[in-house]
């Protein structure tokens, strides 16, 4: 609790990462505290762990967040503090530390470390005795003037009944009637039953006058989540415990910390009606369809773009629409997004990208794409449908079919809905097709079928092919990859969407097969998928390291 007394007198700042060890001198038998702190508006979820000489970690890290509120303004910082143990007499280092804040990096410089023979740390002071000769006594007077701040904390949802899927916005609140220098959770508050969705707290809260039960207190908001329930019926948020840093008001005050505790907060979610091609959206939101070359040549491709726009938990739909056109191949899509979470909830857009080969000449037609979601204000499901889109197709005799590309062999998009993977992955690349290269399309589109989800639960594979076709990379290039995870501030939704990336460029084809390899691939992207859509509660690097630990551990064994 001694870190929350470090922000007394401190008013918002520029971003400023440090990293600090309790000692530049240790023993071989002592340990060393390192710290990494990151100040300002621009607080990662993890900060990379430095490269370490001679020193071993231990222990951690320990995260804590702070946020302090001086003369009306919010301060805030984000620390993590590992235990580290020396190797050997001589020289140790802590490496240089360089944290992403927003477009930009900072960073802090390499911390040398001497390590000598035995022990140089000083050992704890022994404790005072209960003597009352032995004591201060101002300290006993300052104790007995010393009154209980007035304070607490609430938890305040902008609702408390709603559909599932809808963002209820929930607000922690602190209100005081004394100066306060810092701020951290005790025990973060647990949300089974949501999706949650972070937002950043106001840099610099002014704080409002408010009254209850007749007393005046000004009142600050410390922490904004975005929960979307998951399930109906009726749902408890349990109550959050947070640290709270007391200035100093007298001379005879030492100011102090106290603990307080929200109440728990419950809603009632009503379910949705179930209707055929649902798509588990919803919000409010409208579709629309283009083609990025109206007029092609025979053997050329067009790209379909299929977009949906509008504000709801778009970042839930996983599926794409079903396309089927006549004289053309369609091949499995790529999806792109483009969502931003307020405190009003998600909005934004998803586009589809679909590979679309024509096979014959003149003009042929894609059919109307729908979407539907539920609208809670109409309290139905609703359907918003495009218009058909022609393709006028140049070259050779109507009616004949293009010439069919070696690679092309791959099979088109099937009938029935598409479960695609959720936005919470790497950023996908559009491939252009352009000219005479129906051939590079097939090709490329032979890849992208590699990553399709199968119509059974999300995380199960469903890709097409012979079993024990040769997989697509090495597995050299693959432990590459998995060794990237946790290192350089990677958030989970990016690991997540690594390993499944590679596990999938791996492994290739899997449908069907039901045998010890298969069962082990798809429980491993279950775990993939159950850390990309946790709530952000703390620091996940550990279980970064063992998931990641886990993809080596499958792809050594079965690739």
């Amino acid at each position: 609790m001694a870190a929350l007394a470090g922000f007394a007198g401190r008013a918002a700042a520029d971003d400023v990462v440090r990293s600090e060890v309790d000692a530049r001198k240790v023993g071989l038998h002592d340990q060393v505290q390192l710290t990494i702190t990151v100040e300002g508006s621009h607080l990662p979820n993890q900060a990379p762990m430095p490269a370490l000489t001679n020193l071993q970690v231990v222990g951690g890290p320990a995260v804590s967040t702070q946020m302090s509120f001086v003369n009306g303004h919010m301060s805030q910082s984000r620390s993590w503090t590992y235990a580290l143990e020396p190797q050997a007499v001589g020289r140790a280092e802590v490496g240089p530390v360089t944290v992403k804040l927003g477009s930009t990096e900072t960073s802090a410089p390499a911390i040398p470390i001497e390590v000598v023979a035995g022990s140089v740390k000083p050992q704890p002071a022994p404790q005072r005795s209960n003597d009352i000769f032995d004591e201060d006594p101002f300290s006993r007077l300052g104790r007995q003037r010393q009154a209980e701040p007035r304070l607490f904390v609430e938890a305040k949802p902008s609702r408390t009944r709603l559909y599932v899927g809808e963002p209820l916005l929930l607000t922690y609140y602190l209100y005081t009637q004394t100066g306060v220098s810092g701020l951290q959770l005790a025990q973060a508050p647990q949300f089974q039953g949501f999706w949650a969705e972070d937002l950043n707290s106001p840099e610099r809260p002014t704080g409002e006058a408010i009254t209850v039960d007749g007393v005046t207190y000004r009142r600050f908001p410390v922490m904004m989540k975005l929960l979307f329930p998951t399930r109906a019926g009726r749902l408890t948020i349990p109550a959050a415990t947070l640290s709270i840093g007391i200035l100093r008001q007298s001379f005879f005050d030492v100011g102090g910390v106290v603990q307080r505790s929200t109440k728990p907060v419950t809603v009632e979610v009503r379910p949705i009606p179930e209707e055929p091609g649902f798509s588990g959206a919803v919000g409010h939101f409208r579709a629309d369809a283009s083609v990025d070359r109206p007029n092609l040549s025979l053997g050329d491709a067009a790209t379909l773009r299929f977009k949906v726009e509008g504000s709801g938990n778009l970042k839930w739909v996983d599926r794409a629409p079903e396309v089927n056109v006549q004289g053309a191949k369609v091949y499995p899509p790529q999806v792109k997004s483009d969502l931003r979470a307020s405190s009003a909830g998600i909005s934004g857009s998803r586009t589809w990208e679909f590979v679309i080969v024509p096979q014959t000449s003149g003009t042929i037609e894609i059919p109307s794409l729908a979407f539907s979601y539920f609208d809670p204000s109409k309290e139905r499901v609703v359907r918003s449908e495009t218009p058909p889109v022609p393709l006028r197709v140049a070259g050779g005799a109507p009616g004949a079919a293009a010439p069919v590309p070696m690679t092309a062999t791959a099979p088109a998009l099937r009938g029935g809905p598409l479960p695609l993977r959720a936005d919470l992955e790497l950023g996908s690349r559009s491939f252009p097709f352009s000219g005479k290269a129906v051939a590079v399309a097939a090709g490329l589109a032979l890849v992208l079928h590699g990553l399709l989800w199968g119509s059974g639960r999300l995380g199960q594979l469903r890709l097409g092919g012979p079993r024990g076709a040769a997989a697509p990379r090495s597995t050299r290039s693959a432990l590459r990859d998995l060794e990237r995870i946790g290192r350089d501030g990677m958030s989970k939704e990016k690991a997540a969407g690594l390993i499944e990336k590679t596990i999938h460029g791996v492994f290739g084809s899997l449908d069907g097969q039901e045998d010890e390899r298969a069962r082990a691939v798809r429980d491993l992207l279950d775990e993939v998928h159950s850390l990309r859509y946790a709530p952000q509660l703390g620091d996940y690097s550990e279980k970064l390291r063992e998931l990641a630990a886990h993809a080596v551990e499958v792809v050594r064994r079965w690739a």
